[in-house]
C-alpha cells in the first residue's frame, strides 16, 4: 500500500503502539482477535504499520485494549491526558 509520508508514520506509530499494549495485556494477535473482533491477518498489518486501518477498528481495539482512543495516538509511556496540546502554527484560536 502507498501511503503518503504522514499517513505512513502515523500508520506505523499506532500499530506500534497496539503491539504494546496488546503484548502489556498478555494478549497474543488471536485473543485480541477474539475480543476486538478484527481478524488476525488485519491485525497483523496494522502492527506492521502496513493498513491504513479505519476508525471503527481502531475504536474496537482501544475498548478490547482498555484505553481511550486518543491514547492510541500518543507516544509510548504517555496518556493522552498528559500530552499537552500540540499548537498549530498560523492559527490563533484562542482569539474571538
Amino acid at each position: 500500500m502507498n501511503l503518503d509520508p504522514d499517513t505512513q508514520r502515523w500508520t506505523e506509530h499506532i500499530g506500534q503502539k497496539i503491539r504494546e499494549l496488546r503484548k502489556a495485556e498478555g494478549l497474543t494477535l488471536d485473543g485480541l482477535s477474539r475480543i476486538s473482533g478484527a481478524t488476525v491477518p488485519t491485525l497483523s498489518h496494522i502492527e506492521r504499520g502496513t493498513r491504513d486501518v479505519k476508525l471503527s477498528t481502531l475504536i474496537g481495539l482501544a475498548r478490547a485494549l482498555r484505553v481511550r482512543l486518543p491514547d492510541l495516538l500518543v507516544p509510548s509511556g504517555q496518556t493522552a491526558a498528559e500530552r499537552s496540546t500540540p499548537s498549530i502554527d498560523g492559527y490563533d484560536l484562542d482569539d474571538d
